[in-house]
């Protein structure tokens, strides 16, 4: 299935209500929320959310992350160049 985004408001009652023109089809799905703004911080605050959003990128990377071989790092000028493993 190909990836469907869309922008949209979510108000207190915390229902997603897409777009007219967008076609969601029925069964289970998974959904991702990102804000597209994020939210104002002051400068007491600001390392805690730094944070938080690099602990968000970081969990979003590892979830689409290839996966690799155990031994990559041993024998790295294998698989990144194909010279002969020892």
């Amino acid at each position: 299935m190909k990836l469907i985004q869309f922008e949209t408001v979510v108000g207190s009652d915390r229902v997603i209500r897409p777009p007219a023109n967008v076609t969601i089809p029925e069964g289970v799905l998974e959904v991702t929320i990102r804000p597209l703004q994020p939210p104002t911080t002051t400068a007491s605050d600001a390392p805690s959310s730094a944070r938080a959003w690099l602990l968000a990128c970081a969990a979003e990377a590892e979830q689409s992350a290839p996966s690799l071989p155990c031994d990559l790092a041993e024998h790295h000028d294998h698989y990144a160049h194909g010279t002969p493993l020892p």
